[in-house]
């Protein structure tokens, strides 16, 4: 008996250990025709919002961690695309008073889009203020230049908060933000998209906590770094098409 239960649990040490669950990403996504354009005012109570498929898998793949709370949405018309998220956040943060500035030094909402194979790429970011970035990359690097010295693209953004915005020892609740992109800001590779095109994208996340701690980074795309730049990593946006559809 005891060679049999030896040998059982011998043979049991010797099975390769169960492979670990990927959390969730976000690998396709669509986004919607808008019939109507939203109200860029932060509430997200448009029809536009009440049409789209949300995007709810955000992760930190890179160390295998899932991180729930955020919830994003996407639209576009011929006009501009929209964006929209709510997440949760016990502590509300901000860094940047200006356009362009250091925004990822305290929360953030960021999104990234690669429509090509192109070199060319886009990042835009809205904080807990409002105020923006928006960056159109001729490539991955180094501009050569202040942030704050690149042209105007036209984003806009309206936020909403629940709780109170750097108030250290409070709890707070979180945040949503409502933003448009015109299309003239995507002019370098082509501008609006076609229905059925597909884009690269990532959603992406800054949530810091208290003084002293490290914010927690994540991402709707399955990044294998920490890097938001990773473009090779991105999901698959495709626009969908609708009533009155571009041609």
């Amino acid at each position: 008996m005891r060679i049999a239960i030896a040998a059982a649990l011998l043979a049991c040490a010797s099975l390769p250990a169960p492979a670990l669950a990927e959390p969730p990403t976000t690998r396709t996504a669509d986004c919607r025709r808008a019939v109507q354009p939203p109200k860029i005012d932060g509430k997200l109570d448009d029809p536009c919002w009440k049409d789209a498929r949300p995007i709810t898998d955000f992760a930190a793949l890179w160390v295998g961690e899932s991180r729930p709370g955020t919830r994003a949405m996407l639209a576009w018309d011929d006009e501009a695309l929209y964006y929209a998220a709510e997440m949760d956040d016990a502590e509300l943060r901000s860094a940047g008073r200006q356009r362009n500035d250091h925004l990822w030094e305290g929360d953030v909402f960021e999104l990234f889009f690669k429509p090509s194979d192109a070199p060319a790429y886009y990042e835009f970011q809205a904080n807990p203020l409002a105020v923006v970035f928006e960056v159109a990359f001729p490539e991955r690097g180094p501009l050569g230049h202040p942030f704050r010295e690149e042209p105007e693209l036209g984003h806009e953004a309206a936020v909403a908060l629940r709780g109170t915005l750097d108030r250290p020892g409070d709890v707070d609740e979180g945040w949503a933000v409502e933003g448009r992109i015109p299309w003239t800001a995507f002019a370098p590779t082509g501008g609006r998209p076609k229905p059925g095109d597909t884009w690269r994208f990532a959603l992406c996340r800054f949530d810091h906590g208290p003084e002293g701690t490290r914010p927690v980074l994540m991402s709707s795309a399955p990044l294998t770094k920490p890097n938001f730049h990773r473009y090779e990593d991105y999901g698959a946006l495709r626009f969908d098409g609708g009533p009155g559809a571009a041609r």
